[in-house]
């Protein structure tokens, strides 16, 4: 199965529907998904952040899938920390992929996925895909 490591904002994303809630689920059901405390932290954070902006329903969706999310994947802690991302918090992510040899990471995150391929190469992250929701459906 293809190990993979999804990004807050897809997760969000996933809440309204379309190709972010497709490739979320996709993943799900078809992958080995991973998450580092640095992650689970940002997401409870995120929780809290958005509590003001999301209705009743909305917010216990979010917290559904956050739910689903952490019960499906497996906690794994970075060994390296590396700098890549112009946005320093997306470093977490990148942590995560080195540190399970990572086939994807789904994000919508502009600064994740203009990274160079090369970079990644040179960093030891030689099979790692940076894709869109949309890209992952169609890679899987």
């Amino acid at each position: 199965m293809p190990k993979v490591v999804i990004d807050a904002n897809v997760i969000v994303s996933a809440l309204f529907g379309g190709i972010p809630r497709k490739a979320f689920l996709t993943a799900m059901r078809t992958c080995d998904i991973y998450v580092s405390r640095d992650i689970k932290l940002e997401l409870f954070t995120l929780v809290n952040e958005l509590e003001d902006k999301l209705d009743g329903i909305k917010l216990r969706r979010l917290r559904s899938i956050i739910s689903s999310l952490l019960s499906d994947s497996k906690e794994v802690v970075p060994m390296k920390r590396i700098e890549i991302s112009r946005d320093k918090k997306d470093n977490a992510y990148l942590n995560l992929c080195l540190r399970v040899k990572a086939d994807f990471l789904l994000t919508g995150d502009k600064d994740l996925l203009e990274i160079p391929v090369q970079e990644l190469k040179s960093r030891g992250m030689n099979r790692l895909k940076i894709v869109s929701p949309k890209m992952f459906l169609s890679s899987v």
